[in-house]
């Protein structure tokens, strides 16, 4: 009776897990970016890097890593409305990082050419830095510094 009640509540725990969100940022990199150069907008990406737990995790996870994935499958330099989160488990599941966030990437001379109305343009402002649309210099996103 005692072990079939050790083995229902160690059953019960071993997939217990959670994910919480970490941070929210209004623009990350982890690449060197020119203040003044044009980016395009390449589209909404995800990255992760997630290890396995069973009892111990089999590895560390890094959140630059999951940043550089989200990053490298938008193929762009920086990350604008990016959410970060984390996930554990307590004996048997996934434990990393997973980032979601608007890729943008510096735009190459057909972009300047072909697509005037997708750019945008990191300035210097009084709070830090902003992209700013180039066809609609209304349409702003800050960056704000930490």
């Amino acid at each position: 009776m005692k072990v079939s009640r050790f083995l229902l509540y160690f059953s019960l725990l071993a997939f217990v897990g959670c994910t919480s969100r970490v941070a929210d940022f209004t623009i990350v990199s982890t690449k060197n970016v020119d203040i003044g150069s044009k980016y395009v907008k390449k589209g909404t990406f995800e990255g992760e890097d997630k290890t396995f737990v069973f009892i111990f995790p089999f590895g560390s996870p890094n959140l630059k890593t999951a940043v550089d994935k989200c990053i490298e499958s938008g193929s762009g330099d920086l990350l604008t409305n990016a959410v970060i989160n984390y996930t554990f488990s307590v004996y048997i599941g996934p434990l990393g990082y997973s980032v979601k966030g608007d890729v943008y990437a510096r735009a190459t001379v057909s972009d300047l050419q072909l697509h005037k109305d997708q750019l945008y343009e990191l300035v210097p402002s009084l709070d830090g830095m902003e992209l700013v649309s180039c066809s609609n210099p209304a349409d702003r996103q800050k960056v704000s510094s930490y």
